[in-house]
């Protein structure tokens, strides 16, 4: 059994899920229907190649459309195993998915630009944070990322640069 201060052992790539793996809905608004995702495209492929280096993949998303009663904890569940039977179909994979499906008010650990999504992750997956990278196209996902001294790469919504992303975690 592992002590709190051994050292974790395993690197990842976290992504934001709106706007950087998937198409982000309109302003204000969620993907609601299954029908409403749209995988933004060389995506999945970047993701096998992660996979392929032995990294872990990892979505870490706000998902405040749940605090206000837009979509279900439920639907968010099956959205993500959604997005793994996809992946599925070139070999691909993400190792776990995290939310927050809290509200801005709701002062939670765990909403970006917090770090809490991280943490547990780690803890669960044996994460070494200092050696992982976190993709995300907003100034929170850099903020929480820096919170637990993990490699931030900012990309713009919807226009993920899989080069970008990939000479990054290469360096």
């Amino acid at each position: 059994m592992k002590t709190s201060s051994e050292k974790k052992s395993k690197k990842a790539v976290f992504f934001d899920r709106d706007g950087v793996l998937n198409k982000k809905a309109s302003e204000h608004d969620y993907v609601k229907k299954h029908e409403e995702f749209f995988w933004i495209n060389g995506v999945k492929e970047l993701i096998k190649k992660i996979n392929d280096l032995g990294f872990l993949v990892v979505v870490i998303s706000n998902q405040r459309g749940i605090a206000r009663g837009l979509v279900t904890s439920g639907f968010v569940d099956e959205l993500h195993a959604r997005m793994n039977r996809d992946l599925e179909e070139i070999d691909a994979h993400i190792d776990g998915f995290y939310y927050c499906p809290h509200d801005h008010e709701d002062k939670c650990l765990c909403r970006k630009p917090k770090s809490g999504m991280f943490l547990t992750a780690a803890k669960e997956l044996d994460i070494n944070l200092s050696e992982s990278f976190a993709v995300g196209d907003s100034v929170t996902d850099t903020e929480a990322a820096l919170l637990v001294d993990c490699t931030p790469i900012f990309v713009l919504t919807d226009k993920l640069d899989t080069k970008l992303v990939m000479g990054s975690i290469l360096k």
